[in-house]
C-alpha cells in the first residue's frame, strides 16, 4: 500500500521541483549576459483585487515596501533571464497581510515567476500578485499608467 503512495508522490512532486529548478535564477558564473542577477534594482508587479476586479501595477526598488490593499510586499531580489534564453522574470517576494491592531502576518515567502504564475503563487481569497518585470532603473510606463491622463487639446483638421 505504501509503494503506490510513494510513486504517486514522486510523480507529483518531482516534476514541480524539476520545473522550478529549470527556471530558477542561475548563478552569476553561469549567466550569459553581462549583468549579474543582483544588479536589478526595480521590480514591477501586478496586483488583482478578486472582489472588485481592480488591477494595479506596482513598481518600486528592490528592498522597498510596496502596498496593495491590506498586503505589504517586499521584493528581496529580482532576476531576469538573458536575451538568448526564454523570456523570464523572477522575484523573491515576502508578502505579509496587515490587520488592524495586529502585527503583520507573513502569508508568502518565495520566488514568483512571470511565465508561470501558478508554479509558486500567492494563495489569498481576495488578492493575487504577479511578477511583470525586473529592471536596473524605473520601468517605463509601469507607474505612468494611472497618471497618464492628458488634457484634451484642440482638434486641428479640416471638417
Amino acid at each position: 500500500m505504501r509503494r503506490p503512495l510513494v510513486i504517486w508522490l514522486m510523480a507529483c512532486i518531482f516534476p514541480a521541483i524539476a520545473a522550478a529548478s529549470a527556471i530558477s535564477p542561475p548563478s552569476p558564473d553561469a549567466s550569459k549576459n553581462t549583468q549579474a542577477p543582483d544588479e536589478y534594482t526595480t521590480v514591477a508587479l501586478q496586483g488583482l483585487n478578486k472582489v472588485t476586479g481592480h488591477i494595479s501595477t506596482l513598481e518600486g526598488p528592490v528592498g522597498a515596501v510596496l502596498r496593495f490593499g491590506t498586503l505589504e510586499i517586499v521584493a528581496h531580489r529580482c532576476w531576469k533571464s538573458s536575451p538568448d534564453d526564454r523570456p523570464e522574470n523572477a522575484a523573491l517576494l515576502d508578502i505579509s497581510e496587515l490587520a488592524p491592531g495586529e502585527p503583520p502576518k507573513r502569508i508568502f515567502l518565495g520566488w514568483m515567476f512571470s511565465s508561470s504564475p501558478g508554479l509558486s503563487g500567492l494563495e489569498h481569497p481576495v488578492y493575487d500578485i504577479t511578477v511583470l518585470a525586473c529592471a536596473t532603473k524605473p520601468i517605463a510606463g509601469a507607474a505612468d499608467k494611472e497618471t497618464e491622463k492628458k488634457p484634451a487639446g484642440k482638434k486641428t483638421g479640416k471638417k
